[in-house]
């Protein structure tokens, strides 16, 4: 039965929230007005971190507010990863999500949070890999690799860790190529190279960033990088397709994010904000000569790559057994 108690307070109920919408709209509007927190799932001086930290100048001039870095490193990226997960979705902390913090939502059994309690802001670009080989170890090119990777015993492959990209892509070259390897985990990807240098692995897959460092090491040799086209520093190392793996194709991207329930207006300043950093020729100089790749991505197309990049990995992860429950 309709009273007149119950049409008062439904017309209460209506005005306080559409007054509440008023607030959250006007907040959002007037965003940001306090200081707004990159966390970086990785220690500091990482490619995360320095690509973060350049960028951070920009869009605190952009947005009038500081925007600080906040390094939580730990669990390949998931301690960040969670903190902003279950962060006030106010604007106030953004993710650094990079390819090995996506990896995590489909390696792991335990992780609390997942791609859905995320809003994905913008993508930057991120690095192509590389394929190394150890020439202290007898292997020189393609050819040489091959032919291990085909023997009985197979290559013996290291990378920075159970599930990086670098783990994966090398799981996913070896499948494509017809052979086989065994995993030799370490804690990152410099004492995976180092171990290569030394003759105690055969093969790894690093940024081309890292691998250009070692370009004139007689220890080691670059094949090939993962980018459609050559890169700047390895201009004379082929790609991938070009030395008939077209399918091997991963890179070190680089975006940012937001906890789910974000206002669209925060997304929308703060993405400006970033792709005004990326576009200034003082980034540009100081990163492509590095192999960084510009490749931005927003709404529905980076919504889109993200989950492209999930399934591909989850199909890796899944086909080859790979679990990390810690």
């Amino acid at each position: 039965m309709i009273t007149r108690r119950n049409v008062l307070l439904g017309t209460t109920a209506a005005i306080s929230a559409g007054l509440l919408t008023r607030v959250s709209d006007a907040r959002a509007a007037e965003w940001p007005v306090r200081p707004i927190t990159i966390n970086i799932g990785n220690a500091p001086g990482g490619d995360d971190d320095t690509l973060s930290r350049f960028l951070a100048q920009t869009a605190s001039e952009e947005l009038g507010q500081p925007v600080v870095i906040e390094n939580r490193a730990g669990g390949s990226t998931t301690v960040a990863g969670n903190a902003v997960a279950g962060a006030k979705p106010d604007g106030y902390n953004i993710l650094c999500l990079i390819t090995a913090g996506l990896v995590q939502t489909v390696l792991r059994d335990n992780l609390q949070y997942g791609l859905d309690d995320f809003v994905p802001i913008v993508e930057i670009g991120g690095y192509p890999l590389a394929l190394i080989v150890s020439a202290k170890a007898g292997i020189t090119s393609i050819d040489e690799l091959m032919a291990v990777a085909k023997s009985p015993d197979g290559v013996t492959f290291a990378s920075g860790g159970v599930g990086t990209v670098g783990h994966l892509t090398s799981t996913m070259f070896l499948k494509e190529a017809g052979g086989k390897g065994v995993h030799v985990s370490y804690k990152n990807n410099p004492e995976g190279i180092q171990a290569l240098a030394g003759g105690f692995t055969q093969m790894i897959f690093a940024s081309a960033r890292e691998a250009a460092l070692l370009k004139d090491d007689p220890n080691v040799r670059v094949l090939a990088v993962t980018s459609p086209a050559r890169t700047t520093n390895l201009p004379n190392v082929p790609t991938t397709a070009e030395i008939g793996y077209p399918q091997v194709n991963s890179r070190v991207w680089y975006s940012y994010a937001a906890p789910k329930g974000v206002p669209d207006e925060v997304v929308t300043k703060f993405s400006a904000a970033i792709v005004k950093g990326v576009k200034d020729p003082k980034f540009q100089e100081r990163f492509t000569p590095l192999s960084f790749q510009t490749d931005i991505k927003t709404g529905d197309e980076l919504t889109a790559f993200l989950k492209a990049e999930q399934d591909k990995f989850r199909k890796v992860i899944t086909e080859n057994n790979i679990r990390l429950n810690n």
